[in-house]
């Protein structure tokens, strides 16, 4: 298992954030590497939906469902191409909020070699930073 974190302070209220996070569909615009979703099936805890990651110039195809929805922790579990579990911490700042990210991910055995490996880790940290900078951005407008 490899674990990829970062975490940023957003000058919002926890519920804003966990509704960003909730909003699904609007994923692809502060995730870089999101390329789409679709089949989105409810909202918050239980919610699924499917969706297409770009790494380099490779795509994989997956699902999620979110396990949990709550004004201080929001976990989505993926499936497909790289197995993942995204667990967003929400933590409330007086009139901020200091969201954190892990993300922890499987990579299947005869899926790549060290070297690349390291570049999956290189890639996924440099994206978790993006991601956390992008929706500080979206929710700060």
């Amino acid at each position: 298992m490899s674990l990829v974190e970062g975490d940023i302070t957003i000058n919002v209220a926890p519920e804003a954030t966990l509704q960003a996070l909730e909003d699904v569909a609007l994923a692809p615009e502060w995730i870089p590497s999101l390329d789409k979703v679709w089949a989105i099936q409810g909202r918050g805890a239980g919610c699924t939906y499917r969706w297409q990651y770009r790494v380099g110039k490779l795509k994989f195809t997956g699902s999620t469902e979110i396990i949990e929805s709550a004004p201080e922790r929001f976990v989505m579990r993926t499936q497909g191409g790289i197995p993942s579990v995204w667990t967003w911490t929400i933590i409330d700042a007086e009139n901020s909020v200091i969201l954190d990210l892990q993300i922890n991910y499987m990579l299947p055995a005869t899926f790549l070699g060290n070297v690349a490996a390291n570049i999956l880790q290189r890639q996924g940290k440099r994206e978790a930073g993006l991601a956390l900078r992008n929706l500080k951005k979206r929710l700060e407008k």
